[in-house]
């Protein structure tokens, strides 16, 4: 009884609209590997799929703070490694 009380608080809780958060993301990231048993990329790209323009806009400025606090230079150079990465894998450079 317990525990189908605990699913459906989780549901609830799902369905409220709160601003996301990194830690709020991982929270899910780990319900979804409990409740699924899939791996930890597969739940990041499920879940990141369910998120709106603005909600990954906000949860990368997140990340971001918390990677590279205010060096921009690093900041630029990950984001700069991640085209060049989607890039390649497009097949625009090798």
């Amino acid at each position: 009884m317990l525990r189908n009380f605990s699913r459906r608080l989780d549901r609830i809780e799902l369905a409220i609209p709160l601003p996301i958060t990194r830690e709020r993301f991982v929270a899910r990231v780990r319900q979804h590997i409990q409740r699924t048993g899939a791996g930890l990329e597969a739940a990041i790209a499920t879940l990141l799929r369910d998120l709106s323009d603005s909600e990954l806009d906000s949860l990368r400025a997140e990340v971001e703070q918390v990677m590279f606090g205010s060096d921009i230079a690093a900041r630029d150079a990950a984001r700069l490694e991640v085209l060049r990465a989607d890039a390649v894998q497009l097949g625009f450079s090798q």
